[in-house]
C-alpha cells in the first residue's frame, strides 16, 4: 500500500509540473496578485537625532506573459520616483516601491500599474500618511479635592496625534517613578480619556503617588505622560457603611452610535453611586446571550461587539441599581454602517475567437455602493468604442470574441466610507486541446464518490468524454465537470479498470489513459454503544470494523472532536482490539466518543455518548427558622452531576452526641427545598443536609446554627421489654436504654415493676438512675412461671406522657425431666427416608418453653460426632425423617428440648437404608476430536447413594432454542471407574447437547449436560497423543493387550487412530485397522519371549501424529487380577481341601452327638439353679432367654422369631460363631457372653410392639461395630 501512495504522489507532482509550464507558455495579460490595501498606510519620519527612520514599502507586484512593466501615480499624476535620489527604489521584478528616509513631502495617494502589450492591471489607491503623536503640555501637578463616597472624574488633555493616540490613566509614585495600570471596579476609562470614579474611598487618596494620564502611539512604539494629579479625600466623618449614594450618570455613549462592520463595538453606561452600582444590558427588551463575540468590559460596565455584524442593529439598554434610591436606565440605538464588499467578484477569462464571455460583478455595503468599470487602467467610458461589448451595472458582456479583446478590466465598489476594487483580465486565445492534468492511477473504495482528473486547455475549449470499457460514459452515476474531469458517483466494483479521456476542438485532438483501483470500503460492524456508568466505575467503548486486506488501517478515539492523545492522556487505555477503556471516570469524562476506523483511501466513523453520573454537589444551606418543638430547614441544590436528584435526607445532632449524625427525616422529595421536622426538649440541635441520587449520597451540607429546646416530661417509655430468667430460679428484666435525646429533661431515671401473673398478686417495683442500665435480676424466683412486667421512663418533670405497656415474661428454665418413650422407625419409605414414631413426654416435665423434638441421626460411617438433627414441632409424635444416608446403617433418638436445654434422649434404634439413585456427576467436558467426535472427561458424583454401576452418555443435537431426538452413547459404560469415553459419529460444525447419568442398581441418577459445538471440516495436524497398555487374558498361548488411546485435550486431538506395533529391531510396524467410534484396540497374537514396541497414531484426514514408542516384554502367556477363577488351578486344588476338611468336620459332629447323653447336664444345670423341669424323664429341650434384659441397641432390620432347634452344639445359631465359651464338657450352660450377636440383616417388615424396639438401658455408641447389635433375644437349645 505504501508504494501505490508513492506512485499516486509522484503522479501528483508531474501532472502540476506539466499544467504550470504549459500555461507559462501562454501569453497573457498582468494580473495583480501583491498590492497595497485599500485605506491607508502609514510611515514614520525620525524627529530627533537618537531616532531611526523606519524605511516602509508600497507593495504592487503582478503576473503577465511578457513580464509586465510597472508605473505610478500619486495624487492623480505620474510619479517619478528615480527623482528621489537614494531614498527611494523599485524591487527588481516586481512594481514594489522600497521608501528607505521616510520624509514629510511622501504623503498622499498612490497607485500603481501593471502593462504589457495585452493590457494594463490597475491596483488599490492607498492614503499614505505620517504617523506622530504630540507632547502632553508642560505642567505642574495639580491637587484635586473631593469628598469621600461621592463620584468623582479626572479628565485628560490628551496630545494630538495620528493615528488617534489610545488614552490611558495611571499611578506614578512620587519617590521611585515607578508605574503600574488602574484595574479597579469603581473606576472606568472613557474613550474620551476621563477616569471615572463611581464612588471614592479614602484609599484613593494620594499621599505618595500621582494620578497620570498616558497618551500612546502603538504605530511609532510611543507614549507620553502628562496632566499629573494629586487626589485628596475629604471625609465625611460617616461610616462607609452608612455613607450611600443612589446611582448617577456620569458617561453613556450617544443615544445614536454607528459602527462599522466588521469592526469592534464598544457602548459605554458608566453610572456612579455607593454601594456600586450594578448593571445589566438587554437588547431589544430581551436579555442578551453572551458569547466569545459579545461579552462585558469595564465590569459591566460596557458592553462589546468583536466583528459587528448587521444582526448586531438595534436599542440596547443598561439598567443600573445599587438599592438606593431610583434604578436608572440608559438606552443606545445602533446603526451598523459598511464600507463596500463583494458578493460576486469578476474572474479571469481565458476564451477563444468568435466565443462569448461575462464578466460580472456585485457588492453590497451600507451606504448603497455604486458600480464603475475599468479597462487598461482608464474608466470603461474613456476605453476605445466596442460594438460587440454590452457594459451593464454588474456586468459586461463581449460577444463574437476577437484577439484584439484581450485586455485588463476592474470592478470598483464605491460609497462614503470606502472602495473595493479587483482586477482580472480577457485573454482571447486560438489553441489546440493540451491535456494539463492527464488521467493517473487512482484508487477508491466501494459506495463513494470519486473524481478522475483530466484537466484540458484550448482555444476554443476542448469537448471532453470518457471512455471505459469500450463505452462511452455519459449520464446515470457519471458526469463529465466543465473542467474535463470525470465525477463517479456511489463506486461500484464493476467501475474498476483503465479509463480514456479523449479532448477535441476544432485545431485538434488529444487523450490520455488512467486506471480505477476499485477495493472494498471501510466499515464499522460493532458500533460503540452509549455508556451510563458511575463515577470511578470504569467504561469501555469497543468499536470492531472491516477494511479492505490491502490497506493499512489505524482506529483512532475522539472525545467531543478533538482526537484522545493516548501518551498525554493516561488515564485512557487502548486496548489490543482498539477498543477504549476508561479504568476509573471522572464526571469530566461525559461526552461524545467517536471511534474512527480510518485508511489511506477511506474512513468510518461511529459515536456514542458516555455519561458519568456522580452524587450530587452538596446542597447549600439557606438557614433555619427554629420553634418551640419544630424547625423549619430552607436549602439550595447545587447541581445534580447527570444524575437527577432523587430525595433529600435531613441529618442533625446535638450536644449529647456532637460527634455523629442522625437522620432527623429520610427521603424529602427531590420537589422541595425547605421542610418542617419534630424536636424532642432539653436539646441544643445543629441540622445539615444530603441530596441523593442513583449513584450515592452528596456531601452534607454546611451545619445550621444551634438550635435549643425547653425541656418537658419525658414523651416514651424504654422500648424492647422482656422477661426471661437467665437461671433456673431468677427473673431478668431487660429494655432498650432511652438515648439522651429523648430524656427531655434532667434527672432522667427508670422505674422498673413486676408480680407474678395471678390473682391478688401485687407489684413490686425498683427505679433505676443510670440511664445505660439495660436489665434488672430478681433472684430467688421459682422456674419458669409467668409474671407481668412493665418499665416508665421518670425525669425531673415526672412520668412519660404516655402509658408503659404491660407484657408477660418468664423465669428462667431448667432441664428436661423425660426422654420420649416406644422410639421406633414404622417404614423406610425411601433410600433417604424413613417414618419414626415417639410418645409424647408430659407437658410439667419439659421445665421451660416447650419448643419440640429433636431427632439426631448419624450413620455407622460418619460416627456420633458428625450427627444431623432435625427439629419437629412440640405437638407432633412422628415425623418423615429425609435426611438419611442411602445404603448405610443408621442410627436415630428422639429427645426434648425448651428454650435453653435439651432434655434426655431416648433409646438409640438402628436400621439399613437401600440404595438410592446416585447425584449428577462432579464436572463433564467435550474436547473436540475433528469434525465428528468429542473426547468425554468428567468427574464421578460427589455421593454415590450406593455401589456405582456405571454411566448412560445421552445426545442430541441442538437447533436453535430446540433439540433433536436423544440418542444414548453404545455400548454402555458398565465400568463405574471409567471418567471418559468417545463420543463419534457426530456431524461437523454443530451443536449438541450431551448429558451424562450415573447408575446404580436402583437406577439413572441426576443428569448433568453441557453443550458443545463440533469443529468445522477442516483438516489440521492433530497433536501428539498418549496412551495406556493393559493387559488381557492370554488365548492359545499368545498375549494380548488392550491399547486405550487418550487423545491430546490441550492441542487438536484428531478425529480418530489406529495402533503400530513390531518386534524390537525390526523396521516395519504392524498396522491395526483405523478405530472410528471407540477409544481403544485389542492386540491379540503376541508371541511369547519377545520385547514389543507399541505407538497410537491419532488421525484428522491426511495429517496423522503418532505418540511416543512404548515397549512391552512379553515373557509367557499373561496372567491378569481379574481372570475366571474357576479355571485357575490354585483355586481347584483350595475347593478340594475345603471339601475334605467338611466331611471330616460332619463325621466328628455325628460321632460327638452321639455321645451327648453320657454328660451330666442335668446335674450341672442342677447347680446352676435350675428347678423346672418337667417331671418326665429324658432330655428336654430348654428354650428360654438367658437373661430378660438387653444388652445393647434394638435392631429392626428383622422381625424377632424364636430360636431354631440346633442340630449341632455351634454358637454360630446364637452369637457371632465363636466356640471360645465351650467348658470342658461342652456345656454352654451359664457361660454365654451377652453383646456378640449376630450383625443385622437388611430391612424386613418389622413387628411394631414397643418390645421389638426399645430397651430401657442405655445404648452403645454408635462407632461399635455392627455386631453389636441384636435381632433376637438369645436363645439356647439342648437335645
Amino acid at each position: 500500500m505504501g508504494r501505490l501512495t508513492q506512485m499516486l504522489a509522484v503522479l501528483l507532482l508531474v501532472a502540476a509540473l506539466s499544467s504550470a509550464n504549459a500555461e507559462s507558455k501562454i501569453n497573457s495579460p498582468p494580473r495583480i496578485i501583491k498590492q497595497p490595501p485599500t485605506d491607508e498606510l502609514l510611515f514614520k519620519v525620525a524627529v530627533q537625532n537618537k531616532e531611526s527612520d523606519k524605511p516602509f514599502i508600497i507593495e504592487c507586484e503582478a503576473e503577465g506573459k511578457p513580464d509586465p512593466s510597472y508605473r505610478w501615480i500619486k495624487n492623480g499624476k505620474k510619479f517619478d520616483w528615480q527623482a528621489y535620489d537614494n531614498r527611494m527604489l523599485q524591487q527588481p521584478g516586481r512594481g514594489t516601491l522600497v521608501i528607505t528616509s521616510p520624509k514629510d513631502e511622501d504623503m498622499g495617494q498612490y497607485q500603481c500599474f501593471a502593462e504589457n502589450e495585452f493590457g494594463t492591471a490597475t491596483s488599490n489607491s492607498v492614503f499614505v500618511r505620517k504617523a506622530e503623536l504630540n507632547a502632553f503640555k508642560d505642567e505642574v501637578a495639580k491637587t484635586i479635592e473631593t469628598n469621600e463616597g461621592e463620584p468623582f472624574s479626572l479628565s485628560c488633555e490628551a496630545p494630538d496625534g495620528w493615528p488617534k493616540p489610545i488614552v490611558n490613566w495611571l499611578i506614578q509614585h512620587s519617590l521611585e517613578g515607578t508605574i503600574k495600570s488602574i484595574n479597579n471596579s469603581r473606576m472606568t476609562l472613557d474613550p474620551e480619556g476621563t477616569l471615572w470614579f463611581s464612588n471614592v474611598t479614602r484609599e484613593d487618596a494620594s499621599d505618595d503617588f500621582f494620578y497620570a494620564c498616558s497618551a500612546t502611539s502603538v504605530f511609532r512604539n510611543e507614549y507620553k505622560i502628562g496632566n499629573k494629579v494629586l487626589l485628596d479625600v475629604k471625609q465625611t466623618g460617616i461610616s462607609a457603611a452608612l455613607n450611600k449614594q443612589q446611582p448617577k450618570r456620569q458617561y453613556v455613549t450617544r443615544k445614536n452610535e454607528v459602527a462599522l462592520r466588521g469592526k469592534r463595538v464598544e457602548l459605554y453606561c458608566i453610572f456612579g453611586g455607593t454601594p456600586l452600582p450594578q448593571t445589566v444590558w438587554s437588547k431589544n427588551g430581551a436579555p442578551i446571550e453572551w458569547s466569545d463575540r459579545i461579552t462585558q468590559g469595564h465590569y459591566g460596565k460596557s458592553l462589546v461587539i468583536r466583528q459587528a455584524s448587521f444582526d448586531d442593529e438595534g436599542t440596547y439598554t443598561c439598567d443600573v441599581s445599587n438599592g438606593v434610591g431610583n434604578a436608572q436606565s440608559y438606552s443606545i440605538k445602533l446603526q451598523i454602517l459598511a464600507t463596500p464588499y463583494f458578493t460576486k467578484e469578476p474572474e479571469v477569462q481565458n476564451a477563444a475567437e468568435d466565443e462569448e464571455v461575462t464578466f460580472e460583478c456585485a457588492a453590497a455595503g451600507n451606504p448603497e455602493p455604486t458600480i464603475q468599470w475599468v479597462h487598461n487602467g482608464k474608466p470603461i467610458a474613456q476605453s476605445p468604442p466596442n460594438t460587440r461589448r454590452i457594459v451593464e451595472n454588474n456586468r459586461i458582456i463581449i460577444r463574437d470574441l476577437v484577439k484584439a479583446d484581450t485586455g485588463n478590466y476592474g470592478c470598483n465598489a464605491t460609497n462614503s466610507l470606502g472602495y473595493v476594487y479587483k482586477d482580472v483580465y480577457l485573454n482571447v486565445l486560438a489553441l489546440p486541446p493540451e491535456i494539463q492534468e492527464a488521467p493517473r492511477k487512482e484508487a477508491t473504495v466501494d459506495g463513494k464518490n470519486v473524481t478522475l482528473r483530466c484537466r484540458v486547455f484550448g482555444a476554443p475549449k476542448p469537448q471532453v468524454k470518457w471512455i471505459h470499457n469500450h463505452q462511452e460514459l455519459t449520464g446515470g452515476r457519471y458526469n463529465t465537470l466543465p473542467s474535463g474531469d470525470l465525477e463517479i458517483q456511489e463506486v461500484a466494483f464493476s467501475d474498476e479498470g483503465d479509463y480514456t479521456c479523449f479532448a477535441t476542438n476544432k485545431f485538434g485532438k488529444i487523450s490520455a489513459n488512467g486506471t480505477l483501483l476499485v477495493m472494498k470500503r471501510t466499515t464499522i460492524i460493532h458500533e460503540p454503544q452509549n455508556y451510563e456508568v458511575a463515577a470511578g466505575k470504569s467504561a469501555t467503548f469497543r468499536c470492531n470494523e472491516e477494511h479492505d486486506e490491502k490497506l493499512d488501517l489505524e482506529i483512532e478515539w475522539w472525545k467531543d472532536g478533538q482526537a484522545i492523545d493516548f501518551e498525554a492522556e493516561a488515564r485512557f487505555v487502548k486496548t489490543n482490539d482498539n477498543s477504549l477503556t476508561i479504568p476509573k471516570t471522572v464526571e469530566l469524562d461525559s461526552g461524545e466518543y467517536t471511534c474512527v476506523a480510518r485508511t489511506s483511501l477511506d474512513e468510518a466513523s461511529a459515536k456514542a455518548n458516555l455519561i458519568v453520573q456522580d452524587v450530587p454537589n452538596a446542597p447549600r444551606l439557606v438557614g433555619i427558622v427554629c420553634m418551640a418543638n419544630r424547625i423549619r430547614v430552607t436549602w439550595e441544590p447545587q447541581g445534580d452531576n447527570r444524575s437527577p436528584i432523587l430525595y433529600y435526607t435531613i441529618e442533625f445532632n446535638t450536644s449529647f452526641t456532637p460527634d455523629s449524625w442522625d437522620v432527623s427525616y429520610d427521603k424529602v422529595p427531590s420537589t422541595e427545598t425547605a421542610f418542617v421536622v419534630d424536636l424532642t426538649p432539653w436539646s441544643n440541635y445543629t441540622f445539615r443536609v444530603k441530596a441523593f441520587n442513583k449513584i450515592g449520597p452528596s456531601p452534607p451540607s454546611e451545619h445550621s446554627e444551634i438550635c435549643t429546646t425547653p425541656p418537658d416530661v419525658p414523651y416514651k417509655n424504654p422500648d424492647n421489654v422482656q422477661g426471661m430468667g437467665t437461671e433456673p430460679n431468677n427473673l431478668v428484666i431487660s429494655w432498650t436504654p432511652m438515648p439522651e435525646i429523648d430524656h427531655n429533661a434532667p434527672d432522667f431515671h427508670y422505674r422498673v415493676s413486676w408480680k407474678r401473673d395471678i390473682p391478688a398478686a401485687s407489684w413490686e417495683s425498683k427505679d433505676i438512675y443510670d440511664w445505660r442500665q439495660n436489665n434488672l435480676v430478681i433472684p430467688d424466683q421459682p422456674t419458669y412461671v409467668p409474671y407481668l412486667i412493665k418499665v416508665v421512663a421518670i425525669n425531673k418533670h415526672g412520668e412519660a406522657n404516655v402509658a408503659p405497656t404491660e407484657i408477660i415474661g418468664y423465669s428462667g428454665e431448667d432441664r428436661p425431666l423425660e426422654a420420649p418413650t416406644n422410639f421406633s422407625m414404622v417404614q423406610v419409605t425411601a433410600a433417604t427416608t424413613a417414618m419414626l414414631r415417639w410418645n409424647h413426654v408430659s407437658p410439667e416435665s419439659v421445665r421451660g418453653r416447650f419448643k419440640g423434638y429433636k431427632i439426631q441421626t448419624w450413620t455407622e460411617k460418619e460416627g456420633e460426632e458428625a450427627l444431623r438433627e432435625i427439629h419437629v414441632d412440640a405437638i407432633s409424635d412422628q415425623a418423615l425423617v429425609t435426611q438419611f444416608k442411602p445404603d448405610s446403617k443408621n442410627f436415630a433418638r428422639v429427645l426434648a428440648y425448651n428454650g435453653r436445654f435439651n432434655g434426655p434422649p431416648s433409646i438409640v434404634i438402628d436400621f439399613d437404608t437401600p440404595e438410592g439413585v446416585p447425584s449428577p456427576v462432579q464436572s463433564l467436558d467435550a474436547y473436540p476430536l475433528g469434525s465428528s467426535a468429542f473426547w468425554l472427561v468428567w468427574k464421578k458424583p460427589l455421593q454415590p447413594n450406593g455401589k456405582l454401576t456405571g454411566y448412560k452418555i445421552y445426545y442430541e443435537e441442538v437447533k436453535g432454542s430446540y433439540v433433536s431426538q436423544r440418542l444414548e452413547l453404545n455400548p454402555q459404560i458398565n465400568n463405574p471407574d471409567t471418567t471418559s469415553a468417545k463420543l463419534a459419529g457426530l456431524s461437523a460444525n454443530t451443536k449438541y447437547r450431551i448429558s451424562i447419568t450415573a447408575t446404580t442398581k436402583m437406577g439413572e441418577g441426576s443428569e448433568h449436560f453441557i453443550e458443545k459445538r463440533t469443529l468445522p471440516k477442516d483438516s489440521l495436524k492433530p497433536a501428539i497423543p498418549t496412551f495406556t497398555l493393559e493387559p488381557l487374558p492370554s488365548e492359545n498361548g499368545n498375549a494380548r493387550y488392550r491399547i486405550n488411546w487418550l487423545p491430546n485435550t490441550e492441542g487438536h486431538a484428531g478425529t480418530h487412530f489406529y495402533t503400530q506395533y513390531r518386534i524390537k529391531g525390526e523396521p516395519n510396524f504392524a498396522k491395526v485397522a483405523e478405530e472410528f467410534s471407540k477409544d481403544y484396540q485389542e492386540i491379540l497374537g503376541l508371541n511369547p519371549d519377545n520385547v514389543y514396541e507399541f505407538r497410537v497414531v491419532s488421525v484428522d484426514g491426511d495429517n496423522e501424529t503418532p505418540s511416543e514408542l512404548r515397549e512391552i516384554v512379553i515373557d509367557g502367556p499373561t496372567k491378569v487380577p481379574n481372570q475366571n477363577v474357576a479355571n485357575a488351578g490354585w483355586f481347584i486344588g483350595m475347593m478340594l481341601a475345603l471339601a475334605f476338611i467338611i466331611i471330616l468336620f460332619i463325621i466328628i459332629c455325628i460321632i460327638r452327638r452321639n455321645r451327648g447323653g453320657k454328660y451330666d447336664v442335668h446335674d450341672r444345670e442342677l447347680a446352676n439353679g435350675r428347678r423346672d423341669y418337667p417331671d418326665e424323664g429324658g432330655f428336654h429341650e430348654y428354650s428360654q432367654p438367658l437373661d430378660n434384659k438387653s444388652a445393647g441397641r434394638q435392631s429392626v432390620s428383622s422381625a424377632n422369631k424364636p430360636g431354631v432347634e440346633s442340630d449341632t452344639d455351634s454358637m454360630a445359631e446364637y452369637g457371632d460363631g465363636d466356640t471360645a465359651q465351650f467348658t470342658e464338657d461342652g456345656s454352654f450352660i451359664g457361660q454365654y457372653v451377652p453383646g456378640k450377636l449376630q450383625p443385622p440383616v437388611s430391612p424386613q417388615p418389622i413387628n411394631n410392639t414397643p418390645a421389638s424396639h426399645q430397651s430401657p438401658t442405655a445404648p452403645p455408641a454408635p462407632t461399635q461395630s455392627a455386631g453389636a447389635s441384636s435381632n433376637t433375644a438369645a436363645v439356647a437349645t439342648y437335645v
